[in-house]
């Protein structure tokens, strides 16, 4: 293989979302027809973007997540070079493919985010209703904990809209299926002193769950009663608010105080995401 041209190491062990972010990257590297790598770097500190070879490679094939701005200034300058109508594919298509990719590699966490679909479409029901008053308990919540969906998850979001009853009912009967299925699983990986991958169930979770059903984690741990499930809460809680978003620990705060009323969580959530 010339040192210009990409390779195919995106393997089996790189979760489909980052596959496909790399196979669209690739697409984009090859509308530059450069010669080599160090070449592609030129290329981008033409743009004021400098990355070395070695960065570039990884990201293109997908063992490092690329932050946004690089896929930007590939893309134009894939559009740049061949113009639009070669590249075969919009800035949407192409920022559609990035927001799926899995922020981490961890062997879990992409079985994790379709598994969370399927609880989510469970608790739902079939016309879009909540599956049952208490979606913790009875043959569902057992059956769809161990569901695994083949589709991408969407996001399940907090309910904006205090008047919207049905609508928190639904997303709050939803969350607690979700919460439970993770406790179970956590449980499991526990009895099998899988530590090092019960750690990835914990950071795969934490970049998945929406800030509803952390704070409905968070309380199912609680419920356990032990010593490791209360660890487990904080881990969840401090990695949750490491790697979200300000308004997801802030909505995540505001969950824990007011649905699941434990204070001193939202306050831990809130104190970790100020460092």
């Amino acid at each position: 293989m010339r040192a210009g041209q990409v390779g195919s190491k995106n393997g089996d062990d790189v979760p489909p979302g980052r596959r496909k972010l790399a196979e669209v990257l690739q697409a984009l590297y090859r509308q530059l027809e450069v010669t080599s790598l160090a070449d592609a770097g030129e290329r981008f500190s033409s743009m004021g973007y400098a990355k070395d070879p070695g960065q570039i490679s990884r990201y293109l094939n997908g063992r490092t997540l690329p932050p946004q701005g690089f896929v930007r200034v590939l893309f134009d300058l894939a559009v740049k070079r061949s113009g639009g109508a070669h590249v075969g594919m919009g800035w949407a298509e192409v920022q559609e493919a990035y927001d799926s990719a899995e922020r981490t590699q961890c062997k879990q966490c992409f079985q994790l985010k379709e598994e969370i679909r399927a609880l989510r479409e469970a608790a739902a029901g079939p016309d879009g209703s909540a599956g049952g008053s208490d979606p913790e308990a009875g043959e569902q919540g057992a059956a769809v904990t161990e569901a695994i969906a083949s589709s991408p998850a969407t996001r399940l979001p907090v309910p904006r809209d205090e008047g919207d009853r049905q609508l928190s009912s639904r997303d709050a009967s939803a969350a607690r299926v979700i919460a439970s299925g993770l406790v179970n699983r956590a449980g499991t990986l526990t009895a099998h002193g899988s530590r090092s991958a019960l750690l990835e169930l914990l950071q795969g979770a934490a970049g998945v769950l929406s800030p509803g059903e952390c704070a409905a984690a968070v309380a199912a741990f609680h419920r356990q009663e032990t010593a490791e499930s209360a660890q487990f809460a904080d881990t969840l809680l401090r990695i949750y608010a490491r790697e979200r978003p300000a308004e997801d620990v802030m909505a995540a705060a505001l969950g824990l105080l007011e649905g699941q009323g434990l204070s001193a969580d939202a306050g831990a959530l809130l104190k970790a995401a100020l460092g």
